[in-house]
């Protein structure tokens, strides 16, 4: 079942107000006022929002290095994941947590962190005691989300957090972004030359793998996983393919370094997730140029405003600073 067009609409909107928001993120990152590594996922916006089209706020998101899209399609506040970035106690982790550590409750997004793996466990942890909740709250099940990367496949973490997730037959879904590179090493230097997803598949879990530049094949996908997952069905797992284009950390692009393929960069943005939504509503005639140029505004207005709020921020103090430790 592909989506209807007003959701088809819906997705683009929002792959549009993730792109947009890292390219201004991009601008003004050598203003210096960021001080915080960041990693952007420009490129990659269709697994975010196509996944997070199924979740509720009750639903739970974690992410990783690379989180602003997953943040933001969760439901995340712009506005706060700016001041963050700045470093003010207005930001979504108080200014305590950069680029790489958001948290927003409200949303449903409990924790980015950078460490690669270190988030699958803590999602595991929280799916579990979702189920054990969800034996006193009948007919009532939340599913928990894990992003993650090709890289992070490769950490042992991964495959016990799967065993387990089997084990215990968790609402829990692994959402493998496949990028094809762990900073500047490709994919076919760091695994043999095979898909990831059978594995997954190996460990017991429901695997498939798909298109993840293409947000009707993801949100297609992403249906059945969530319905599976809330429906007692067990741990669910995509392999969704697709491209970074940005370097590894930073706002630059690097296709100049020379470890991609001559092409390769170029290949990947034809097959751009906007580009193709955008085809794909002119071509059904679900949109016309006029109503895509105000959304156009429209972000550029949201997304001016935001920074404009964000920039008045205070920073932390220096007596808050034990608070939110619970170790």
């Amino acid at each position: 079942m592909s989506p209807a067009s007003a959701d088809l609409k819906h997705l683009y909107y929002q792959m549009l107000r993730i792109r947009r928001a890292e390219e201004a993120i991009a601008r003004r990152y050598a203003e210096q006022q960021m001080r915080c590594p960041t990693h952007l996922c420009i490129g990659e916006e269709a697994i975010a929002v196509g996944v997070s089209a199924h979740l509720t706020v009750q639903d739970k998101v974690f992410s990783n290095h690379r989180g602003h899209g997953h943040y933001l399609a969760k439901g995340g506040d712009l506005p706060r994941l700016l001041a963050e970035l700045y470093g003010f106690a207005e930001g979504c982790c108080g200014g305590r947590g950069g680029s790489m550590h958001l948290t927003d409750l409200e949303a449903g997004f409990v924790a980015s962190t950078p460490i690669v793996g270190g988030t699958v466990p803590l999602a595991a942890g929280y799916a579990w005691a979702e189920k054990i909740k969800q034996k006193a709250v009948e007919g009532h099940r939340n599913v928990v989300v894990i992003f993650f990367g090709d890289g992070c496949f490769e950490e042992g973490v991964m495959h016990e957090t799967l065993n387990f997730a089997v084990l215990k037959q968790l609402p829990l879904l692994f959402i493998c972004e496949n990028n094809q590179y762990s900073v500047m090493t490709a994919l076919a230097e760091r695994q043999p030359k095979r898909d990831i997803y059978p594995i997954a598949a190996a460990h017991g879990l429901t695997a498939v793998n798909g298109d993840g530049n293409r947000v009707d094949e993801v949100y297609e996908l992403a249906r059945v996983a969530v319905a599976n997952a809330r429906n007692g069905l067990g741990p669910q797992f995509l392999e969704l393919h697709t491209h970074r284009w940005p370097e590894h950390c930073g706002p630059n692009e690097d296709d100049d370094l020379g470890y991609r393929s001559p092409g390769e960069l170029a290949e990947w943005k034809l097959r751009c997730p906007l580009l193709q939504t955008r085809q794909m509503l002119l071509a059904k005639q679900l949109s016309n140029d006029t109503e895509l140029a105000q959304m156009e505004t429209q972000l550029a207005e949201e997304i001016e405003q935001a920074f404009e709020w964000a920039l008045q921020g205070t920073r932390p103090t220096i007596d808050s600073m034990g608070q939110h430790l619970y170790a």
